[in-house]
């Protein structure tokens, strides 16, 4: 049959859009999977920065209560800071606290995805016995 001039460049148009739209969408794809990439990203540094912190929040907390407890066994026990509570039951209360916070740092040094942002001048695990005061005085 006859074809015109234009049938051509109808067909040239046609594929030209087909071209513009596919590549458009894969442009639109790989802007989103960055963009994916670099939300996740950011929300596993936060994680990271989290957990390097908890774990460092945890050791200077047992080393606060580990002072504590050498404070409270070097005070006289007819200090006024005994008259609501003896000096053996706030000794028995802060090894119990330091038990507690030796135990919290053990469970989540077990778990290997918080481990992995520990950080390597912290141990793997901790004992009580580590920690001077615990043990200080007991024979006595």
């Amino acid at each position: 049959m006859y074809r015109s001039k234009y049938d051509n460049e109808l067909k040239d148009e046609a594929n030209y859009t087909k071209w513009w739209i596919i590549w458009s969408f894969i442009f639109l794809c790989i802007l989103s999977g960055v963009g994916l990439f670099m939300s996740r990203s950011v929300q596993i540094l936060d994680t990271a920065i989290i957990r390097y912190e908890e774990f460092q929040e945890i050791y200077n907390t047992c080393k606060k209560i580990d002072i504590d407890l050498g404070t409270i066994r070097a005070v006289n026990e007819n200090d006024r800071m005994f008259a609501s509570f003896s000096k053996e039951a706030m000794i028995a209360n802060k090894k119990q606290q330091l038990s507690r916070w030796v135990e919290e740092y053990n469970a989540k040094s077990r778990m290997w995805n918080r481990a992995l942002w520990k950080s390597h001048a912290l141990s793997y695990q901790l004992m009580v016995e580590e920690f001077h005061n615990f043990n200080t005085g007991e024979a006595s």
